[in-house]
């Protein structure tokens, strides 16, 4: 099978397209044949960092959508020919392979006239948007959320998914993602380069904010956290807190961060298995047109480096995925 593995930590520059034997099915394992993965902003990062329980050179890969084409003796939830999308375990990654084999406790339904390719998109940003929403914040409607990079996978799920819970949503985001972003809802579009504070100051009449979800850096965060009103709420997701700001413990702001990789490494089973109904939830959402799955561009499997320094590069808008069939007719 093709694939493509990181014959060591160091970068895109080591990913390497390499020819194997496809994965042997364990008994509590699905096979599935990989038609589309979704590409994220992790994947290019784990070409740097590596991770202890690779052994190089790694198959790596996590947001994944296919057909399963074997089914372990201890398996009953799963057939073959079943099509499904889901978050792979990082500790085994083996994605961006035209099969790979895993514990089908997280994987989600794919119905039968939906893209693989939009399948593809949904796992990483969509799960971690939805678990920042529904999980951490759980907010009623009417309130009011910032959210910040809210061009990228996460924010720009996390724009759709706040409007369908009937919050009032403030992307913050470069002016190219602005009609985009007020196409799926956005109540105001903020560009960062603007004056932030003044503008939620103006939307909100100096009422402040209940929540923000932030898909940029600590530092922005501690800036947003001075826009959040007492007993407010904050989100991490792309990077945590070394010091907590004053400001924020003394307006009593709960701190939450989503870290979607601990799942399987400080997760249990029900854990796990929560992702397969968030994937179920979104799919509903999607395949009833509620969800845009933000594709922004398809790479070939031969191109798959290139999709992933065109993410790296901040050239998107949305989501990128890799396909590996013909899967635009």
């Amino acid at each position: 099978m093709q694939s493509w593995s990181l014959s060591q930590p160091n970068g895109l520059s080591s990913l390497i397209n390499t020819n194997l034997p496809p994965p042997i099915t364990k008994d509590n394992e699905v096979q599935i044949k990989v038609h589309a993965v979704g590409l994220n902003p992790i994947d290019y990062k784990l070409t740097d960092w590596g991770y202890a329980t690779w052994n190089y050179p790694q198959i790596i890969g996590l947001d994944i959508a296919g057909v399963i084409e074997q089914v372990g003796k201890k398996i009953s939830t799963f057939k073959v020919g079943d099509r499904v999308f889901g978050f792979l375990d990082p500790r085994q990654a083996g994605g961006f392979a035209e099969y790979v084999c895993c514990k089908p406790a997280s994987l989600s339904h794919i119905p039968p006239h939906v893209l693989y390719s939009d399948a593809a998109a949904l796992p990483c940003a969509g799960f971690t948007a939805w678990i920042a929403l529904k999980d951490k914040l759980r907010l009623p409607p009417n309130s009011i959320i910032a959210i910040t990079g809210a061009g990228g996978g996460v924010g720009g799920f996390a724009v759709q998914l706040a409007k369908i819970m009937g919050l009032t949503v403030y992307a913050i985001a470069e002016t190219h993602h602005h009609r985009r972003l007020l196409g799926y809802g956005a109540d105001a579009v903020i560009d960062p380069n603007d004056n932030v504070g003044l503008k939620i100051l103006e939307l909100t009449e100096a009422k402040l904010l209940d929540a923000v979800i932030d898909c940029v850096s600590s530092k922005t965060a501690s800036i947003m956290s001075a826009l959040i009103r007492y007993n407010g709420q904050l989100v991490m997701i792309a990077d945590q807190f070394q010091q907590i700001p004053i400001l924020a413990t003394t307006k009593a702001i709960s701190i939450h961060e989503v870290a979607l990789h601990g799942t399987y490494a400080h997760g249990t089973l029900e854990h796990i298995q929560h992702l397969s109904m968030v994937g179920e939830q979104l799919m509903t959402l999607l395949e009833n047109h509620q969800l845009n799955p933000m594709i922004d561009k398809i790479f070939p499997f031969s191109e798959l480096p290139q999709g992933l320094n065109y993410l790296k590069q901040n050239h998107h808008q949305g989501k990128v995925v890799v396909s590996l069939i013909d899967d635009l007719k």
